[in-house]
């Protein structure tokens, strides 16, 4: 399972990022309400980079947008979309340091590049 947090104007290239993750094509889906729950302590609609202090299993892997950790401040919903929460890269960082998550559990993305890298491949192949 993986938390992707992206900027809410990031363009994602979902494409790329299935053949990036280790899941079969086209298998890169919403989870479902049951594993948001148990795993995420967090219903459909409310999933948030705070949640993962729930995973103390640390059976998802954090895929961090680099806009998130280049912005001043990033803001995201605290378990619940009534408000928001700002913190900084150092805010971001310390709650993966406090859950303990390392390199198999926290990622670092650029979604551009990887956006960038997708439309060049594609532009070259004609699709």
């Amino acid at each position: 399972m993986w938390l992707v947090c992206a900027a809410v104007d990031t363009v994602v290239d979902m494409k790329a990022l299935n053949k990036y993750l280790p899941c079969g094509s086209g298998n890169l889906r919403g989870a479902d309400a049951d594993s948001l729950e148990n795993i995420l302590g967090c219903r459909k609609g409310v999933v948030n980079y705070f949640s993962i202090v729930n995973d103390t299993e640390k059976k998802v892997k954090v895929i961090m947008d680099q806009r998130l950790l280049d912005a001043e401040f990033t803001s995201f919903h605290p378990m619940d979309n009534t408000g928001s929460t700002a913190i900084n890269k150092e805010g971001i960082l310390k709650i993966k340091e406090l859950t303990g998550r390392d390199e198999s559990t926290f990622e670092i993305m650029d979604f551009a590049k990887m956006a960038a890298e997708a439309g060049g491949a594609a532009a070259a192949t004609g699709g």
